[in-house]
């Protein structure tokens, strides 16, 4: 297998949904924007992945654009000629494709682009530019071994570079409202990527969440000997009832604040936070990518391999995601094993 030349103006395609997927992805957009002229890449992927607001001041990605990616047949159809428009009219000379489906070589096909690279499974290896493949013994790996070997393969050389940076003036000027609160810092993801306790209707990832009156005394434990600190509770905007919950339960309240803000504003509370602690969800995703110690709850996932992250899991050890089924692992017998008092004798050395 021959190294790939440098290719002309370069677009990824990423479809999985997550904030953890762009960050922990990043390493490989960077190298196939390294192996490009222009050494940038425009990225197309979802919207749940707040790409645009999270990747705005990398220097690698030149645009992010969304993509109105669903499983349904019908949107797929109709998306499809608008997607195509828009590759044709960037002149895209290379694109690199993070997923099996063919529905995306199907598309950079239809738009005559030169160069079309992607895992080669199944039905896309038809549409793709080149035969080369990860793999059928890849299939059932997970994204990032995917990933590697995709890049593997076609010897594009890579580097743990998943940090994300946000300029200091930009910073300082989120942060401006904030600089009279007490540090040090700790930050507390509270969040479960969803719009979390909504009564029947409950998401999946609502069962990899911590209950509210447990980050309450987790507070608790921190501000009880000292109350020279500031804990800030990261969430999204939706999240803020949840957010005012937790707040309501903790003893010292002014040392408590809310920040349901704009993921920039959230960014910059995290980069200057001593520690993190929370959900396995994005905001830990972030804090872990930003360099920040970040301790995660791993009741009802497996625990995230990265030398910022630090799994706090069950007694008994790490869950079997899978134990029963596509069914989650209930919080009785997951998130809910997972005490306060322990989270607090593992933190409290690093806060």
């Amino acid at each position: 297998m021959n190294k790939i030349n440098k290719t002309g103006k370069t677009a990824i395609i990423s479809i999985y949904p997550g904030i953890g997927d762009i960050v922990w992805h990043l390493p490989f957009f960077r190298a196939i924007a390294n192996n490009s002229n222009e050494k940038k890449i425009h990225l197309f992927t979802r919207k749940t992945t707040l790409a645009k607001e999270i990747l705005k001041h990398d220097k690698y990605i030149e645009k992010v654009e969304y993509l109105s990616e669903t499983r349904e047949f019908f949107n797929t159809i109709k998306a499809f000629p608008k997607t195509i428009k828009i590759l044709k009219n960037q002149n895209f000379d290379t694109i690199w494709i993070f997923h099996r489906s063919p529905r995306y070589a199907i598309i950079s096909r239809l738009a005559k682009i030169k160069n079309i690279y992607g895992f080669g499974l199944g039905a896309q290896k038809f549409w793709l530019t080149t035969k080369q493949s990860i793999g059928i013994d890849s299939k059932k790996k997970d994204n990032i071994y995917k990933a590697k070997k995709f890049l593997n393969v076609h010897k594009i050389k890579y580097h743990d570079n998943s940090k994300l940076d946000i300029p200091d003036n930009i910073a300082k000027k989120e942060l401006r409202i904030f600089k009279k609160y007490k540090k040090p810092w700790i930050s507390i993801g509270f969040s479960c990527n969803k719009t979390a306790f909504m009564g029947n209707n409950l998401p999946y990832s609502f069962y990899r969440t911590w209950r509210p009156n447990y980050f309450s005394n987790l507070i608790n434990f921190f501000t009880k000997k000292n109350k020279k600190k500031t804990i800030f509770l990261i969430g999204a905007k939706n999240e803020i009832n949840l957010a005012k919950k937790i707040k309501e339960e903790c003893k010292n309240k002014k040392n408590v604040v809310i920040s349901c803000n704009p993921i920039l504003t959230n960014l910059a509370i995290l980069s200057k936070s001593k520690c993190f602690i929370g959900n396995d969800s994005g905001p830990l995703n972030l804090s872990a990518s930003m360099g920040i110690k970040s301790f995660g709850l791993f009741g009802a996932s497996p625990p995230i391999k990265n030398k910022n992250i630090f799994a706090l899991v069950p007694p008994s050890g790490p869950v079997d995601p899978h134990k029963y089924g596509f069914n989650p692992i209930s919080l009785e017998e997951g998130m809910d094993l997972i005490k306060p008092e322990y989270v607090y004798k593992k933190v409290k050395k690093f806060i």
